[in-house]
């Protein structure tokens, strides 16, 4: 998909079970192009973004985490929001589904069960956005048409168009407990890994909705698990998670109430096209000696706490 836009460029690609470092001797390359995969481990990722004839680092998508650090000689860029409408949609539709208790109702049907359970219109309900990036901008954008009140939490709590309230990271205690779905889209950080932790899920709304389609290290797991298994948490949806793929032994998957989906938020199918794009005109124009698109400033050379 890359190649015919940039005919004069010569690509080679690591495919998985290589030797990274033979297969980086012998390409010498200027420039790597990464997409987190399960097929290789972010040491593989770092392994090649750290090879003393790369000039440039691109990561095909938002998150960069896989990556870091990168050597300061060399831009870090990405492609974030590429994926927000559709990761949005995504989260949307979990919300829609969680409330109206659907999985509740695929439970009775594998058992043959029909029983009715009653629920509370979205309209009206409190969304909390924790990290009001481009994802989460999308979020609130679709919770608001539906009628939801938006709080979202950001860095810099300055008001935004598409939300009701935003607040900073140090209230977050305090809006959790106004908050009957809690949407989550961090990057992981060291202030944000496990921040939903025990102390953060007794502070939510009892029956609240809890989803997590952002990074699996910023919750903890054990912690979410005992909060469904007493019924503090009314629902949840985790499509990442520290360990990925989940292992089959993993007790998550016996978790009452719980929507486990294998990393697939923003899986539409024309996303290799959309990386592939982005990633040409950054090959363009890193020819033509032009600005790069979309770079990741050196100060940030660790993860970021907004998910975009």
């Amino acid at each position: 998909m890359i190649q015919p836009q940039v005919p004069d460029i010569r690509f080679a690609a690591l495919l998985p079970g290589d030797d990274v470092e033979a297969v980086l001797e012998r390409v010498r390359p200027d420039a790597v192009y990464s997409i987190h995969s399960a097929d290789f481990s972010p040491a593989m990722h770092r392994t090649a973004a750290s090879h003393p004839t790369v000039r440039w680092v691109h990561v095909g998508g938002s998150g960069y985490e896989h990556v870091l650090p990168v050597p300061s000689d060399r831009p870090l860029t990405h492609s974030p929001g590429l994926l927000a409408g559709a990761h949005a949609e995504t989260v949307i539709g979990v919300i829609i589904s969680l409330n109206a208790n659907l999985l509740k109702y695929v439970e009775q049907q594998r058992r043959r069960v029909w029983e009715t359970h009653f629920f509370r219109p979205l309209r009206g309900q409190t969304l909390l956005i924790v990290g009001l990036g481009r994802v989460g901008v999308e979020t609130a954008r679709l919770a608001r048409r539906l009628g939801m009140r938006v709080i979202g939490i950001k860095r810099e709590a300055a008001p935004h168009p598409d939300a009701d309230e935003v607040v900073g990271y140090d209230r977050l205690h305090e809006v959790l407990s106004q908050a009957d779905v809690v949407s989550v889209h961090l990057r992981v950080a060291p202030e944000t890994r496990r921040v939903f932790d025990e102390r953060a899920f007794a502070a939510m709304r009892r029956g609240a909705i809890f989803v997590n389609t952002a990074r699996g290290a910023v919750v903890d797991e054990r912690a979410l698990a005992a909060a469904l298994n007493d019924g503090r948490i009314a629902a949840a949806h985790l499509d990442v998670f520290e360990t990925e793929p989940l292992p089959t032994d993993s007790p998550l998957w016996k978790v009452p109430n719980l929507l486990i989906t294998p990393h697939a938020a923003d899986s539409i199918g024309t996303w290799p096209k959309l990386f592939a794009d982005a990633f040409a005109e950054n090959i363009r124009r890193w020819h033509a000696g032009e600005e790069l698109l979309n770079q990741v400033s050196p100060d940030h050379a660790v993860a970021r706490s907004d998910a975009s």
